[in-house]
């Protein structure tokens, strides 16, 4: 297991996926290192192999993590499209850190937002653009979230945003507006580097960076390609619905659980891995507020894990919630360098039902 510097502080935390028609399009579970910042690559994939161990009960934060906020950058504020309503009358948080069952493992997590003026709605979702706002200028914010509503066609990483998707990820942008540019991070596909692209055209900003990144690759829970799970659950059920399952600790049916059980890491000690080895080490590097986008394969099991699977996106049962397009988490790293995680929504809600979804290539 890596091992940080002194100067890291152990903060601490808590969880990503595809639509039905399959978003299972990443293939590696590495854990690969953040590409620097200015360089763009359509394969910047570290071949290290996954750590199935489990971690120590805390994540490790860079005490740097907050002292490299970057200069303003003229970003006018430039009105778009009507944004998602706010969580702020939303019940407040009972307490500020929850330790999951002891059968998970004996982790501690920050995962309520603490002495921050905020307040999830009744689904347990963040508003980003209240997180943002409430996030002192001292603190870095790393989003991880899944892309806007894409295409319903087969074109892999060439599916672009629909015109709703453009939308709604404007919308977004002119929540997040700002006297500050952003980090941009996408996985190698059409539709999560446009949604990088329209995130930023809402807030203001022009001919943005989007550095193209595995290291938010959509398979990271798996311990197998993706395209393998594809196939074994096709015509049982599809990803989505074994995905949710593992998030969640649901029992795979008797016949595929032999199989099933070898296809995914344990997930709390998977979960802590990606914030402590793939988030906040690589946070330094990026501006005070960075949007990493990547899958619904990736964001489901996230929000799973450090909403320590209190929020329901089951969609192997009714009503068949699945994690909606820019939803995902927050990344909070302080200036004294402890962490929390956060589940976050860019729209008006945090879950979709896949079925009820408008079908945009059929006129209404």
């Amino acid at each position: 297991m890596k091992k940080y510097p002194a100067k890291y502080i152990m903060g601490a935390l808590f969880v990503g996926l595809c639509t039905f028609a399959g978003c299972g399009d990443d293939s590696t579970s590495a854990i690969p290192v953040a590409p620097n910042p200015g360089v763009v690559s359509s394969s910047s994939v570290q071949q290290n192999q996954p750590v199935d161990n489990p971690l120590s009960s805390s994540v490790s934060a860079p005490a740097s993590a907050t002292s490299s906020a970057t200069a303003p950058a003229s970003s006018a504020t430039v009105p778009g499209p009507d944004t998602p309503a706010s969580s702020s009358d939303a019940a407040t948080p009972a307490s500020s850190a929850v330790t999951p069952p002891v059968n998970n493992g004996t982790f501690t997590f920050v995962t309520t937002p603490g002495t921050l003026a905020l307040a999830p709605d009744a689904d347990g979702f963040y508003d980003m653009g209240d997180v943002y706002k409430a996030v002192p200028k001292t603190s870095k914010i790393a989003f991880v979230i899944r892309h806007s509503k894409r295409e319903k066609n087969n074109l892999g990483t060439e599916s672009s945003l629909t015109p709703i998707g453009i939308q709604k990820a404007q919308a977004l942008g002119a929540k997040l507006v700002g006297d500050e540019p952003f980090y941009y991070s996408s996985t190698n596909f059409l539709r999560t580097r446009a949604t990088c692209e329209n995130i930023a055209a809402g807030r203001g900003e022009t001919n943005v960076e989007v550095v193209t990144w595995d290291g938010i690759n959509g398979s990271y829970f798996l311990t197998v390609p993706s395209d393998t799970l594809d196939a074994y659950v096709s015509k049982r059920g599809g990803n989505p619905k074994f995905i949710a399952m593992y998030s969640y600790g649901a029992d795979y049916p008797a016949a595929l659980a032999p199989t099933l059980s070898t296809y995914f890491h344990d997930f709390f000690p998977r979960g802590t891995q990606f914030l402590s080895e793939v988030i906040v080490p690589n946070m330094p590097k990026w501006k005070r507020v960075s949007i990493l986008v990547s899958h619904d394969m990736l964001v489901e099991p996230l929000v799973a894990f450090v909403s320590n699977r209190t929020i329901n996106l089951k969609v192997f049962e009714d009503p068949y919630r699945w994690v909606n397009y820019l939803s995902g988490i927050a990344v909070i790293v302080d200036e004294a360098g402890a962490v929390t995680a956060l589940p976050v929504r860019g729209d008006e809600v945090g879950w979709m039902i896949p079925r009820d979804e408008v079908d945009e290539s059929v006129a209404q």
